[in-house]
């Protein structure tokens, strides 16, 4: 049987409806945009779901490596031994104990049921039904799961998916609220998904790159998110906002800086203002002296004009070596006064 259309005029839960009547064992492949789904049915019940790089293979890769924590070297040997199919990698999976058989059958029929959820979500696109009988390699033997529960399910979703893409978006970063808040251990992604999810979220990972890494499916990694947030476990970090933060900084490094120099400039100005004053205040006193007075006054005003120049030049040169206009060795500074030889 071949079964073929268009989603814009027949819609998916249509084509799964039919497909179970039928009892028909095939692939379904569906088609939008860049995007292509595959969701593989046995007697009418689904048994298997793509969509992407979302498969159950991916998917179970990532939970041995992140929950079980085997050696990625170990298990790349095993999946590439049994890349053509599936049947035969779950078996090995289950031969070595690297799964009970109650976890592997909860982890994949979750699996499936949210690739195939988010499937039931296109409105768009085309898709394409074959009957096939060998589509054992294709499948893992322990999912099976009715088009009703899909479908009430994905419809359950529908909304909630649309609700958390207005503020959960691919590109966002997110951080924990509290630092301090330590790593969790001995996780059940099954009961706790949000734990999971947390342990991820570092500040440095967008949640694209979390949901492609991690074994968790993309509503899933979506719909804890959404709890963390809700319980206000973690704040959300953008890469604009991270750029106008260090701007902004920027700018104050510069303000305080510029202020800094202001200051200086003016403390200079003050002090040529002051001399000035002085010197008139000495002029007028000297004018009224005696000239044995005037003599030994004139010495003293010599040693403070020396001094004064010192002051300028002192000034003058710590300035310039401020703002960087010219390099200032520690022995100038000494010479200006700015420095004694302990400072060396």
């Amino acid at each position: 049987m071949v079964l073929s259309g268009n989603l814009t005029e027949f819609i998916l839960a249509d084509v799964f409806n039919l497909l179970t009547q039928q009892k028909i064992t095939g692939k379904l492949s569906l088609s939008s945009d860049q995007r292509e789904g595959i969701i593989i049915f046995k007697d009418g019940v689904i048994a298997g779901a793509q969509s992407g790089d979302e498969s159950l293979r991916n998917k179970l890769f990532n939970y041995l490596i992140d929950i079980k924590k085997k050696s990625s070297e170990h298990l790349s040997q095993l999946f590439n031994a049994h890349s053509g199919s599936l049947s035969g990698l779950c078996s090995s999976i289950l031969e070595r104990s690297l799964m009970s058989t109650k976890e592997f059958r909860s982890f994949a029929e979750g699996c499936v049921e949210d690739i195939a959820c988010n499937l039931l979500t296109w409105k768009s696109g085309t898709y394409r039904f074959n009957s096939l009988q060998g589509i054992a390699s294709m499948v893992c033997g322990a999912v099976n799961i009715t088009t009703e529960s899909i479908i009430m399910e994905g419809m359950r979703r529908a909304d909630e998916w649309v609700r958390m893409q207005e503020y959960i978006v691919s590109d966002a970063v997110f951080v924990k609220a509290n630092r301090a808040e330590p790593q969790a251990v001995d996780i059940d992604i099954f009961t706790a998904p949000e734990a999971y999810v947390l342990n991820l979220l570092d500040g440095s990972r967008t949640v694209f790159s979390i949901v492609k890494s991690c074994c968790l499916c993309e509503f899933k990694v979506y719909e804890s998110i959404n709890i963390l947030l809700q319980e206000k476990r973690i704040i959300a970090i953008s890469s604009k906002y991270s750029q106008s933060i260090q701007a902004a900084l920027s700018r104050k490094d510069s303000e305080k800086a510029a202020a800094a120099s202001k200051a200086f400039l003016s403390a200079c100005a003050s002090l040529g203002t002051a001399a000035a004053i002085f010197a008139i205040f000495l002029f007028c006193r000297f004018s009224m002296l005696s000239a044995p007075q005037q003599s030994a006054l004139e010495e003293q005003n010599a040693a403070r004009r020396s001094q004064n120049r010192n002051i300028v030049q002192a000034a003058t040169l710590l300035h310039r070596a401020l703002n960087g206009e010219e390099a200032t060795s520690a022995r100038n500074l000494q010479k200006a006064g700015l420095l004694t030889p302990r400072d060396f």
